[in-house]
């Protein structure tokens, strides 16, 4: 049975880059169906750039990148969008001026079927009940961990299969840090796979299954997140300053 087991995502000695220069020097990588695996690291060691070659904002140079054992390196990031890979970027990415419900909406632009969208808005109100809530506010006069919490709110209109979530509580207070990790513990109980890109490692590791630390374009390490978090190298290296 295992012989026949296909994981969800891999990456397989991808390399990547911007002009000349390569930020990935051979990345390998899985993700299992239904986990929160998170990805930390320094500093330019290429975690953000991981998330672009899988959504296909950026074009691997050279290496794999397979989905359900289906090679898509070649495929664009609105077909990989149809394959149910959905990126939700570092920055704010709301339109200020429109209501929480309009941005939560613009979610399924690629969608024509009413009652198909109504089902979605539903269950993402489900798992994210400020969407409700604050369902006339103008997005930009939300707190950034609430700003966080519509656009991921905004990204289960596509249904994601897996969900890239790029530095989610970056530039938030303690709070709307907690906030926003609660709303990725919902998405994995609701059976979403996650890959986290997290400058707060210590908060990263916490609610994931697997971590991963890249180093200098590679996958240094990889473990469970318990195991990440109490190996002492990895807490000298990258957990001192995340503990703040």
């Amino acid at each position: 049975m295992t012989n026949n087991h296909v994981s969800l995502l891999q990456l397989k000695g991808v390399t990547a880059g911007y002009g000349a220069g390569l930020v990935l020097k051979g990345v390998d990588l899985t993700v299992e169906a239904g986990q929160i695996v998170c990805l930390i690291g320094p500093n330019g060691a290429g975690k953000s750039t991981v998330l672009k070659t899988i959504s296909g904002l950026l074009g691997i140079k050279s290496g794999q990148v397979l989905f359900n054992g289906e090679e898509i390196s070649g495929l664009s990031s609105k077909q990989r969008l149809s394959h149910g890979i959905v990126h939700v970027p570092q920055d704010r990415s709301l339109f200020p001026a429109m209501s929480v419900w309009e941005n939560v909406l613009m979610g399924a632009f690629i969608l024509n079927d009413q009652k198909l969208i109504q089902k979605r808005s539903e269950l993402a109100a489900q798992l994210f009940p400020i969407i409700v809530e604050r369902k006339s506010a103008m997005a930009g006069s939300l707190s950034g961990g609430e700003q966080k919490q519509v656009e991921i709110a905004r990204s289960l209109m596509l249904d994601p299969t897996i969900i890239l979530l790029d530095e989610p509580s970056i530039g938030l207070d303690p709070k709307s840090r907690k906030l926003v990790f609660e709303s990725i513990r919902s998405l994995a109980s609701a059976g979403r796979t996650i890959l986290l890109v997290e400058q707060n490692a210590r908060s990263g590791l916490a609610v994931s299954d697997q971590g991963a630390v890249l180093e200098s374009g590679k996958v240094a390490l990889i473990g469970t997140g318990e195991s990440l978090l109490t190996d002492p190298e990895v807490s000298r290296l990258y957990l001192g300053a995340s503990a703040k």
